[in-house]
């Protein structure tokens, strides 16, 4: 091939894909569960006994959001080998134009973090059966916790979903920003190692996307200004809001900007490299 194919780009994405399921670093998807069984189902659960009323299912895909470290560290160590140098992808390289190999990769890139995400909020909902009932607003237990219990204002429950989250959005709001802003830091972390691989300097994304994650989170949990600057803020909806006043903290739309910006040209920055 001598120019640009749609179609190899999305053969090649498939069967990316297909490899990637195949992979032993798939495992790193139940160890993900692990802690979102751990950190989050297992405290509402908790907060179910305590209030005696049933939550609402999609509350613990939305508290995962506090996970500040886990999930994104967990999903580049799923993501650590990406783009895959194997021999079947020296044959794609040797049979087509590296800016189709660049572009199924991209789609590649797309598909694994849409189905790490699908993977977290179904198993997120099937732990949260027993415990919750499927309904798309806050629950009673939640949003009542801190006036029911005015001594336990500082339990792990309140933050895995406070106040500045349900007083500020419907669920079905934080819901729908909590996977799309997520799908574009999934993105964003892919670009990193696609462009620190097409560059020849693979081990410099997986050091950059760690130092971004590591600093985003500490950041986050002392609530620093700069936190802004890193990714990992504009991932978690509630810290968009103020605790107290009816005003945000940065504007929604300026995330989706953010992550999205910075993904578009880690993708030409890619292609400009052919």
């Amino acid at each position: 091939m001598d120019r640009f194919s749609f179609r190899a780009a999305v053969h090649i994405a498939q069967a990316e894909f297909r490899q990637w399921l195949r992979s032993s670093r798939i495992i790193i998807l139940f160890v993900m569960l692990v802690f979102v069984n751990v950190q989050v189902i297992g405290p509402l659960r908790q907060c179910k006994m305590l209030m005696g009323e049933m939550l609402s299912i999609p509350e613990a895909f939305v508290a995962s959001g506090v996970i500040l470290l886990i999930i994104p560290i967990l999903f580049l160590v799923l993501m650590a080998d990406f783009p895959q140098r194997t021999g079947i992808d020296r044959f794609y390289q040797m049979r087509c134009t590296k800016r189709t190999w660049i572009f199924g990769q991209a789609v590649f890139a797309a598909a694994a973090s849409c189905f790490v995400l699908l993977f977290l909020l179904v198993s997120s909902c099937v732990l949260m059966i027993g415990t919750g009932r499927w309904s798309l607003s806050f629950s009673d237990a939640v949003t009542h916790f801190t006036s029911v219990y005015p001594d336990r204002t500082g339990d792990y429950v309140v933050q895995l979903l406070p106040g500045n989250l349900y007083q500020q959005m419907t669920l079905e709001q934080a819901l729908i920003h909590t996977f799309c802003l997520l799908l574009l830091y999934f993105l964003l972390i892919s670009y990193v190692l696609l462009f620190s691989a097409v560059s020849n300097h693979r081990y410099v994304g997986i050091l950059v996307n760690g130092f971004a994650i590591i600093l985003g989170a500490v950041t986050c949990e002392v609530r620093m200004k700069q936190m802004w600057i890193l990714p990992m803020a504009h991932t978690i909806p509630w810290l968009h809001y103020d605790e107290y006043l009816d005003r945000m903290n940065f504007p929604m739309w300026g995330s989706y900007l953010y992550l999205g910006a910075i993904s578009a040209l880690l993708l030409v920055l890619c292609f400009a490299d052919t």
